[in-house]
């Protein structure tokens, strides 16, 4: 799986009234359209992918607590040890959701549809274990 070195950072809901919490996405293997185009998003989000997206949205900000000191720990000793440790976190991330069963592009797209979504929102963070 090759991973774009632009390192998306996407809002995953979090426990509580519509409170977020930020954890670095997995980072969508390269198929962008070309610039000034968007690809059409699918609004629909079934229940079975909400309760997907909740189980790896859980597994993704778990790895990012485990990753984060590894990190800052890194970047003291170089930028390149911060990078390197950074795309090992973010693999490890995208190998969760997909565990899961999901595609990494289908989790980016439905965090952007629960973004504008305040039912999709609700339905994810009901979904999500309240004792994190």
């Amino acid at each position: 799986m090759a991973l774009n070195r632009n390192l998306l950072f996407v809002v995953a809901t979090s426990v509580g009234l519509g409170s977020l919490v930020v954890v670095p996405s997995v980072v969508a293997q390269s198929t962008a359209p070309p610039p000034g185009q968007t690809q059409p998003q699918p609004t629909n989000v079934s229940d079975k992918e909400i309760d997907t997206f909740a189980a790896a949205a859980t597994e993704v900000r778990q790895l990012n607590k485990q990753w984060s000191p590894k990190v800052q720990e890194a970047a003291k000793q170089s930028p390149e040890a911060a990078e390197k440790t950074r795309q090992q976190a973010l693999t490890e991330m995208a190998q969760a959701v997909e565990r899961k069963g999901m595609s990494v592009d289908r989790y980016q797209q439905i965090f952007e549809i629960a973004q504008a979504d305040r039912e999709v929102q609700r339905k994810i963070v009901d979904r999500m274990p309240k004792d994190q």
